[in-house]
């Protein structure tokens, strides 16, 4: 289905990790597209290991409910976007064109299951940092969380695209947070997210 499209090129397929290493090393993609629902219980571990030794390079995940209890330590693994199996061709185009574009695409789905079992308070120390947010980060951490980009959220605030990086890197500088997952993560755990 992918390959049908005139903006995507598959550049490997494999089922096991070790042939995934030599062809990334290789193609080096743009994207790496993950099944996560076809490897016997070891996806996460799987997962670990091309991160740290790729940790540019963005991942997308085909996942179900039925991997929820793992979804935020995903999140703060690294991984960009999750598309379901139910999902049509579409949001999966829709997630790999918004993750090769440097935001994040989290299904409604997703985003309302963290939003439900996320405790008031942040599993992370510091909690309470999110009190020295001004308003407008706020907004801007909550259009992140939407899979928005710097054209996108400048666009809609009426800002430009270098603004909205700047408010970025105040906001990960103030919350101690090193990327656009982790700040999705702490909005979710600390109901940012509405």
């Amino acid at each position: 289905m992918l390959s049908d499209q005139d903006q995507f090129e598959i550049t490997g397929i494999s089922s096991k990790v070790a042939d995934l290493m030599v062809q990334i090393r290789k193609n080096m993609p743009d994207v790496l597209l993950f099944d996560i629902l076809h490897t016997d219980g070891a996806g996460s571990s799987m997962l670990k290991k091309i991160i740290r030794k790729f940790p540019e390079l963005p991942v997308v995940i085909m996942t179900s409910m039925q991997f929820s209890d793992c979804f935020a330590d995903l999140v703060k693994l690294g991984v960009r976007g999750f598309v379901f199996e139910n999902e049509t061709p579409d949001d999966l185009r829709k997630a790999l064109r918004k993750v090769t574009s440097g935001t994040n695409y989290i299904p409604a789905e997703m985003q309302k299951w963290l939003k439900d079992v996320s405790p008031a308070k942040a599993v992370r120390p510091g909690a309470s940092r999110r009190n020295i947010l001004t308003e407008r980060e706020i907004s801007i951490l909550k259009l992140f969380c939407q899979g928005l980009t710097y054209k996108e959220i400048g666009k809609q605030l009426f800002i430009s695209p270098r603004t909205v990086e700047t408010h970025k890197k105040n906001i990960l500088t103030k919350l101690r947070l090193k990327s656009t997952a982790e700040m999705v993560k702490y909005a979710f755990h600390n109901r940012l997210i509405i």
